[in-house]
C-alpha cells in the first residue's frame, strides 16, 4: 500500500491545502520538557555565515525563514515547498515580523530589519536552482514525504555548493511512541506500522551515502499535556484518524490509553534530530 504522506496530490490538496494541520501538531510541542526550540537550535548548529544563500526544502508555514528573520539574516533566503497552501501560510508568518521589508531606527533612519525572502512552489526531487548555488540547504522533516528520499538528497546535494552543508531534521523511531502505541491499539492496527518512513536512525544511515562527513545531535524531551484538548486536535490532523468512521471515540480512547504524570499530565516522549552532511 502507498504510504499517503508521501503521496503528492494527498499532500498539495488534503494535508497540506492550508497549514491547519501542521499548526495543530506544531502547537502541542508547547507543553515540552525541557522546551527545546527547535528552529533555533538547528539554527545554531548549521552556523549560516551572513553572506550565505540558504534554500529552506519544504518550508512548510515558514518556521525555519522565520527564525532566520527574527535574526536578521543578511543573506539571500529562498523557501520552496510543494504546496501552495503551506507557502501562503509561509508568507503570512513572514509578513508579520517583517521580512519583506524594512523598519525605521530611532533616529529616522531605515535600518535592515529582516532578510527579504522570496518562496517558490517545486517539488523536493526536482528543484528550479541551477548547481552549486546555495551554501546551506535546509530539509526539515520533508524526507518521509518523498517517494523516493534518496532522490531528495541527491537533489539537495546539487544545489549546494562544495563545502557547503545539507541539514536535514528527523523524528527518531520513538518519537511520540505512546501515542503512536494508543493509537495503533484504537485501530486495531500494528504499532510497528505506526513509525515514519524515514527516521533519524535511517535517514543518517542514507545521508552517509551522499556526503563524506555527516554529524548528528539529538534532542530529546518529554510532552506533559495537562488537558486533552492538545492530544485530540493533533489525532484529528492525522491523515488515518480522520478517516475513522467514529473519529471521537477513536481519540477517546487513544487519551484514555496514554501514561500520565502523578499531577494528571499525559505524557509523551518526543525525540528530533538534526544531520548535518557536508558536501564535498
Amino acid at each position: 500500500m502507498t504510504d499517503p504522506w508521501a503521496e503528492r496530490d494527498f499532500l498539495r490538496g488534503t494535508q497540506y491545502k492550508t497549514d491547519a494541520n501542521l499548526a495543530a501538531r506544531q502547537s502541542i510541542y508547547a507543553y515540552q520538557h525541557p522546551r527545546i526550540d527547535l528552529q533555533a537550535r538547528v539554527l545554531d548548529l548549521a552556523a549560516p555565515a551572513s553572506s550565505d544563500t540558504i534554500v529552506d526544502v519544504g518550508c512548510g508555514n515558514g518556521m525555519y525563514l522565520a527564525e532566520l528573520a527574527r535574526r536578521g539574516f543578511a543573506g539571500r533566503v529562498l523557501g520552496v515547498d510543494l504546496s501552495l497552501g503551506m507557502l501562503a501560510a509561509a508568507r503570512q508568518r513572514l509578513s508579520g515580523i517583517g521580512a519583506a521589508g524594512h523598519a525605521s531606527a530611532q533616529d529616522g533612519s531605515v535600518e535592515p530589519r529582516a532578510p527579504v525572502i522570496a518562496l517558490a512552489n517545486a517539488d523536493a526531487t526536482a528543484l528550479p536552482l541551477g548547481d552549486g548555488v546555495a551554501d546551506l540547504a535546509l530539509a526539515p522533516h520533508m524526507l518521509y514525504h518523498v517517494p523516493e528520499p534518496a532522490d531528495a538528497l541527491r537533489e539537495l546535494r546539487r544545489v549546494t555548493r562544495p563545502g557547503g552543508r545539507v541539514v536535514v531534521v528527523l523524528n527518531g523511531a520513538g518519537h511520540l511512541r505512546q501515542l503512536r502505541v494508543a493509537v495503533a491499539a484504537a485501530r486495531g492496527d500494528d504499532a510497528k506500522a505506526m513509525g515514519e518512513r524515514v527516521t533519524l536512525d535511517n535517514g543518517e544511515s542514507l545521508a552517509r551515502t551522499f556526503f563524506p562527513d555527516v554529524t548528528r545531535d539529538d534532542f530529546v524531551a518529554e510532552l506533559r499535556v495537562p488537558a486533552p484538548g492538545p492530544i485530540a486536535d493533533y489525532l484529528r490532523s492525522m491523515s488515518g484518524t480522520s478517516h475513522q468512521a467514529d473519529t471521537e471515540h477513536v481519540i477517546e480512547t487513544v487519551v484514555a490509553a496514554l501514561p500520565r504524570t502523578p499531577e494528571g499530565h499525559y505524557l509523551i516522549t518526543s525525540h528530533t534530530g538534526c544531520l548535518i552532511g557536508q558536501v564535498a
